[in-house]
Parts: C-alpha cells; sequence; structure tokens
C-alpha cells in the first residue's frame, strides 16, 4: 500500500504573509496541530501548533486578549514556520512513511510531487491503515495470539487448521521476536465467537496460544 492511496487531499494551508492568529484559528477550527505553508501549490514551509506558542506572549503577561491578538495579527507565518520539511511522495509505501514519522518525531508528512504539495499522511491516517489490516473493523472475530517456531511452513499449517474448521482468516500478522530465540509471534483474526473452538484445534495441534480476545460489534 502506498501513502497515494491514504493521504488526504483536502488540505488546510496558510500561505507565508497569513498572520499566525489566522493560523492559530485555523488549526483549533479544524482540530489539527499543523499547516502547511505553500506559495500556490509550493509547499515553503509548515507551521505547527508549538510554533505559535513558543513565539506568543507568555500566558502570565498583563496584555489584555485583545492586545495579545493584535500582537498576533502583526506577525506572519513567514516569520515563525519550519522551512525544513520532512516530505514524502505518493509512491511511497506507507510503512516507510511511518518509519519516517517515527523517527523524525513529526506528526504528520506533506505528499509532494517535485516542490507542489498535492497531500498529507497523518498519525490519524497510519492508525487507520493499521485498523484496516489488523481486520478490527470486522465483527464479531477472535484474536488469538500464537507462539509459532520461524520455520518455513508455520504459518501456513496454521492457517490450514483454521479453514479446515471452515473459518475465515480476517488477518495474520506475524514478526520474529529477536529476544525470543527467534521465535514467531503471530496475531490471528478469525471471523467467529467461539474464541475456545479455535484456540483448542490450535493447541491440539501442538502450538501454544499465549493470548485470546473476542471483540464484538
Amino acid at each position: 500500500m502506498f501513502v497515494g492511496k491514504k493521504m488526504s487531499r483536502n488540505l488546510i494551508t496558510v500561505n507565508p504573509d497569513t498572520s499566525i492568529l489566522r493560523a492559530k484559528n485555523l488549526l483549533r477550527e479544524h482540530h489539527v496541530d499543523q499547516l502547511p505553508v505553500v506559495e500556490g501549490n509550493k509547499l515553503v514551509g509548515i507551521i505547527a501548533d508549538r510554533d505559535i506558542r513558543d513565539n506568543s506572549p507568555s500566558p502570565a503577561t498583563t496584555l489584555s486578549v485583545h492586545e495579545l491578538n493584535y500582537l498576533l495579527s502583526e506577525i506572519t507565518v513567514e516569520k515563525v514556520m519550519t522551512r525544513k520539511v520532512f516530505t514524502t511522495t505518493p509512491g511511497t509505501t506507507i510503512e516507510e512513511a511511518a518509519r519516517v514519522i517515527n523517527e523524525k518525531h513529526v506528526n504528520s508528512l506533506p505528499v509532494v510531487v517535485g516542490d507542489e504539495l498535492v497531500g498529507l499522511i497523518t498519525t490519524c491516517d497510519l492508525l487507520n491503515v493499521l485498523i484496516d489490516f489488523m481486520g478490527v473493523r470486522s465483527a464479531p472475530t477472535c484474536r488469538v495470539q500464537l507462539k509459532l517456531p520461524s520455520t518455513v511452513g508455520e504459518i501456513a499449517k496454521v492457517a490450514t487448521i483454521i479453514n479446515d474448521m471452515g473459518l475465515k482468516i480476517v488477518s495474520i500478522n506475524s514478526a520474529i521476536d529477536k529476544d525470543d530465540d527467534g521465535i514467531r509471534s503471530t496475531l490471528i483474526r478469525v471471523e467467529t465467537d467461539n474464541c475456545a473452538e479455535v484456540r483448542r484445534a490450535l493447541e491440539d495441534a501442538g502450538y501454544a496460544v499465549t493470548d485470546e480476545y473476542r471483540v464484538e460489534k
């Protein structure tokens, strides 16, 4: 899956000459914490709620609300925005975008083609991808966690057991635990409300089920 499939396209943006009072109001109105800054369609920066707070008078000031708003209306976005922006492209994989967001400690990445802004991928968008891949929206389901040897074919064997029960697998997610002698920790979500039946079948086949959880819609 690629960023272009999950990015937000209807963007709230500001220009460099927008006042930070206007930017602050837009952040609050649209419940976001940062806004891309553009000149035409060209991305030139980003302004975050933190940038506005850092350039606002102290909460301990004796200025009136009117005076505070006047000061904020006199400062433009260009003076406080971040110019070095971490970006991504529509053809970047979702997992790569997630890695950059995590490593750079940002909440979103503007999506660009050349220097033209075409979208925005946020942590919320990534969480929605995770929810879809985990099959959380499907219900009722049974979520089973088990430990598998990291040998070829083990996941296929587990899938065969569940399929032979006449049950539908909603999702399978698996990763090798490097701290557990290479054992593969695997989460399987099955379209059934009978977790006990699934657990019993897997344990009868010799697999160690470490957790189970039933989800109801």
